[in-house]
């Protein structure tokens, strides 16, 4: 019998860094398959499941992948407890099972608490031990004032900054909810001997770019592959989204990616908009229009493989989509879905800058 799942995550070749950005709808999931050895780990930055926009529902993809009923999780790493960004964690948890995670430590207004609380369930039920606060330093593998090896690849957690963090925690709630996308993790994932990297950057808007990433970790910053932030919002480049303003591109002419992911729905399909029009040309300039790929606009998942000596190929994938996507009436979500020839589109084989 066939298994979506096992087909398209896991490489058929060894030492293959694999990064799926997964289809959420309204929210954000990004897989990594990480190298260790002759085996791989499983690494789920955030998750949801927004069913009316034929998101991919992640714990039946996970109980394919872990179809033999011992495996489980290795890490979950939240990049900050909203709600869209930590849809089905518990079930995850008690249906799968998680090893360790990694988290911003930021606690959530009310509106949110439901998915809080079921982080924090996550979080006694595996112990204290196993769990590591997201904490900015210059140092490669730090997590939580500790070294944490993951697998055979490098990380760097640019934010956030402890002070950051001191500074929100003592907030009062409604001020401290406020600022939660300034307290927002971002991680930069690195691999091959050439060096690629992806950045992870949850929904870290304006400021925490602008006042606490962008200068302190300039070198730290330039990256292949970049997850937009939040969504494709105009958060990232003005201030409260402030399109009056002229928009701030520091940030982005330091990572100065080559591809961009965008993981929202159709706009029609978003309660916030998401990707907003403003972003999404800024992106387009950067990069060029056919290397900016909005997850919602064909409803696909976008896959980038990294090998050991840093040759890099991205790719869409319609398959998990068809497998584990619903629609709001339940049923599979493969019938509306525009089949796209995979690949269609790679990366150059060239050193970074050629």
């Amino acid at each position: 019998m066939s298994n979506t799942a096992k087909d398209v995550i896991i490489p058929t070749e060894p030492n293959i860094f694999r990064t799926i950005f997964l289809y959420a709808g309204q929210g954000d999931s990004t897989l990594l398959v990480v190298p260790d050895g002759d085996e791989y780990k499983y690494v789920l930055i955030d998750s949801n499941y927004d069913e009316a926009a034929g998101g991919i529902d992640i714990v039946e993809l996970f109980k394919d992948l872990f179809d033999d009923g011992d495996s489980e999780l290795d890490i979950y790493i939240n990049t900050h407890p909203h709600n869209d960004h930590l849809g089905k964690i518990r079930d995850i948890y008690d249906q799968i099972g998680i090893s360790q995670l990694w988290h911003s430590g930021h606690k959530p207004g009310k509106e949110h608490r439901g998915s809080y609380d079921d982080l924090e369930y996550v979080i006694k039920k595996i112990g204290e031990e196993n769990v590591f606060r997201l904490r900015g330093s210059t140092e490669e593998n730090k997590l939580d004032e500790k070294e944490i090896i993951l697998g055979d690849i490098k990380y760097n957690v640019l934010a956030p900054a402890d002070y950051v963090s001191d500074d929100i925690e003592d907030e009062k709630p409604e001020t401290r909810y406020s600022r939660i996308h300034e307290q927002c993790g971002v991680i930069r994932f690195k691999y091959g001997e050439d060096e690629q990297q992806i950045l992870i950057t949850g929904d870290a808007d304006y400021t925490a770019w602008k006042d606490h990433i962008t200068d302190y970790h300039k070198d730290r910053l330039p990256s292949k592959v970049l997850s937009a932030a939040h969504h494709g919002s105009k958060s990232f480049f003005w201030k409260d989204g402030d399109t009056d303003e002229e928009p701030y591109k520091d940030h982005l002419k330091k990572i100065k990616p080559t591809y961009i992911t965008v993981s929202a729905p159709k706009e029609k399909e978003s309660k916030h908009d998401h990707p907003h029009k403003e972003a999404m040309d800024l992106y387009k300039e950067e990069v060029g229009d056919d290397k900016v790929f909005h997850l919602g606009e064909k409803r696909e998942c976008i896959i980038v493989d990294i090998d050991s000596a840093g040759e890099i190929e991205l790719y869409p994938d319609d398959e998990l989509v068809k497998a584990y996507g619903k629609q709001d009436d339940g049923k599979d979500d493969g019938g509306n879905k525009v089949i796209i020839p995979p690949p269609v589109t790679k990366i150059d084989k060239k050193p970074m800058g050629a």
